[in-house]
């Protein structure tokens, strides 16, 4: 048997007797591996606590924004990784994990890289140990990756294919896990990452850290299918815990075991709508780990529809109507107290409006009263969906394709007639084939589509 020595830990990591080194990073996949010796030389077995987090994207470009909001945006995106730090501090967590795309491309700002060392520092100095697997916005790769830094001692990056394995320690020197990891090397990664890690071995929590492409994840298909894995695999693969990234909604694939998506730490675009920010996971009781997710992002991102615009005659008017679907949705969602929006507004349906909405100028004009009155960081207008206010019951007496599109829309919605050979695959937001559902869906989708139907077959010139 072999005999382990206790040696002193450093910056949340310890080096054991067998373990090689490569470069800044600590492999250990020999034979001389033994956590069963490790458990009873050291005689003290406890739980690990960590802050899981992933999909920073830091030094996004936020193109098409002002100057200011980009700045803004760049800003809340540090904020919130400042706010992550925060958390393991003030939670004395053991590591703290960053599941790929700390960054969003090869750029590095100076304003960012010496804010990543502050903050790496703060972490060395109360003994948090860090792990960062690289993801395909920030691969390990010098020619597609951003530059690489002088991280402190407290940092370990998985930068490529190569497994490795770290061991986790807590204050007194005692080991408290594994964290096991494989990082992208370039920007395009095919292969199932997953399957390189080994299947965990004796009595300390290991918790595997991958960014990949779960294919049963919800979003996954807004995402580009790099690394892509299997859920039933990492259901098998022995790990107490997954920590994921890629996929920016954050969600539970598994209870037993955990595996997670952290979700995104700070919004970036309209599509990472809800809180965001980290998940803190104790994993002291191994049968009953506990995961809770941290609200940390101070800018965040929502839409808000707005239709019956049929009586609505000025910028008051209009601006009132998106005010009152505004405190609306704040009355089930305020955020928390200074949080700051980027707000999508979407106008739909009639309108006596819709030529000034189709204007730039007053567009432009619109989205910043809107920004004042409700109080946002910035507000975008869709207003595709707006048309004139057409008198509906005429033209449905037509006999032209207009008229029999406006009978066939009424007809399927009174239950007159069915939509045949209508693949549900194509229905976005449908998940059951069940000819009942499909039948609803398509009613609710055509319920007030009259008036979109009537102004695009008038603009098309419909006779």
């Amino acid at each position: 048997m072999t005999k382990w020595q206790s040696v002193r830990p450093r910056n949340g990591f310890t080096t054991l007797p067998g373990i090689g080194v490569a470069g800044n990073l600590f492999v250990d996949f020999g034979p001389a591996l033994n956590m069963d010796c490790v458990a009873n030389t050291i005689g003290l077995l406890c739980g690990m606590r960590f802050v899981h987090l992933a999909d920073v994207h830091l030094d996004t470009s936020f193109a098409g924004r002002s100057e200011e909001v980009r700045k803004r945006l760049r800003e809340a995106s540090r904020q919130a990784f400042h706010n992550a730090v925060d958390l393991a501090i003030r939670e004395d967590a053991h590591a703290f994990l960053i599941a790929g795309d700390l960054f969003d491309g090869e750029r590095l700002s100076f304003e960012t890289e010496r804010f990543l060392l502050t903050e790496a520092a703060r972490l060395d100095d109360h003994g948090i140990a860090v792990v960062y697997a690289t993801g395909n916005h920030d691969p390990g790769s010098q020619e597609q990756g951003p530059r690489a830094l002088s991280w402190p001692t407290c940092v370990r990056v998985a930068a490529d294919a190569t497994p490795r394995r770290f061991l986790i320690h807590d204050r007194s020197g005692d080991p408290v896990g594994y964290v096991t990891t494989v990082g992208h090397v370039t920007n395009q990664e095919h292969e199932d990452l997953s399957r390189l890690l080994p299947r965990p071995a004796g009595e300390l929590p290991e918790v595997g850290l991958l960014h990949t492409q779960v294919h049963s994840s919800i979003g996954a298909d807004d995402h580009h299918p790099y690394a892509p894995s299997e859920l039933t695999y990492l259901l098998r693969s022995g790990h107490d815990y997954w920590a994921l990234g890629h996929v920016h909604v954050r969600q539970e694939l598994s209870a037993d075991p955990p595996i997670w998506y952290s979700g995104s730490l700070q919004g970036k675009s309209h599509a990472d709508v809800g809180e965001r920010g980290a998940l803190l996971v104790d994993l002291s009781d191994r049968g009953a780990p506990m995961v809770s997710f941290r609200s940390l992002a101070p800018v965040r991102w929502d839409t808000i529809e707005v239709d019956r615009l049929e009586t609505v005659r000025s910028l008051d008017e209009l601006e009132r109507q998106v005010q009152l679907a505004w405190r609306t949705r704040r009355a089930t969602d305020p955020g928390t107290n200074g949080t700051e929006w980027m707000v999508r507004v979407v106008l739909t349906g009639a309108c006596p409006l819709w030529s000034e909405l189709r204007a730039t100028e007053d567009l432009d004009h619109l989205a910043s009263e809107l920004c004042e009155g409700i109080g946002a960081l910035d507000v975008f207008i869709a207003t595709e969906g707006v048309h004139p206010v057409i008198p509906i019951d005429e033209h449905r007496l037509r006999t032209d394709v207009l008229g029999a599109a406006l009978r066939l829309t009424e007809a399927v919605r009174h239950g007159d007639e069915v939509l045949a050979h209508v693949d549900p695959s194509e229905l976005v937001g449908l998940s059951s084939d069940d000819p009942g559902t499909v039948k609803s869906y398509v009613q609710r989708l055509l319920a007030e589509a009259d008036g979109e139907i009537a102004a695009r077959l008038l603009e098309g010139g419909s006779s």
